[in-house]
């Protein structure tokens, strides 16, 4: 039992410690934007317009004060900063199994930002496409814990998606985040 005790306590320690050293090591290395490219094929549950080339999309459920309020709010930043919206739309797909009010949620944020309810099956293969997880409340009426990431999608014909890049890090770095918007617009 004691060797079971001390073989738990050095992996934690280990990974306190990369934690630690990790992150200051980000930052002095530039990483601050916290972004993977991807550049894959991947199928929506949802039709866009065949006008919209970009779009970003955010996995959240309706009322979460923690992950996704803070992230919706940047991401309106990100929205209000871009010249030309026309051709980019932001969705916000709520992943909660109750359908309460996704779109008035969204629309909180910005007027234009689309709030979704799929059903249960739609959103888990949504969520196995984009990589990201959820995990239910522990207690009912408690938070859902969930991936906090944004995702950039390209439209390259009406239907054909390429999820380009996932955005892990929050606060999201808005300025790299437009950039990379502005360039797929091009």
């Amino acid at each position: 039992m004691k060797a079971i005790i001390t073989n738990v306590s050095i992996v934690v320690l280990a990974l306190l410690l990369l934690l630690l050293l990790g992150f200051p090591l980000a930052m002095f290395m530039g990483e601050k934007q916290g972004k993977v490219d991807l550049n894959e094929k991947i199928e929506l549950p949802f039709k866009m317009s065949k006008d919209t080339k970009v779009a970003l999309i955010y996995l959240g459920y309706v009322g979460c004060r923690t992950i996704c309020m803070p992230s919706l709010e940047e991401s309106a930043k990100i929205y209000e900063a871009l010249e030309e919206t026309s051709k980019t739309e932001f969705y916000f797909i709520n992943i909660s199994k109750e359908e309460v009010g996704a779109k008035e949620f969204a629309h909180y944020f910005h007027k234009e930002f689309v709030g979704l309810q799929l059903s249960t099956k739609e959103t888990s293969k949504l969520m196995r496409e984009l990589r990201a997880y959820s995990s239910d409340a522990l207690v009912e009426g408690g938070e859902i814990y969930h991936t906090g990431y944004l995702y950039l999608i390209t439209q390259k014909k009406e239907g054909e998606f390429i999820l380009k890049s996932m955005y892990y890090t929050r606060p999201f770095d808005i300025e790299s985040i437009i950039l990379d918007i502005k360039k797929e617009l091009k």
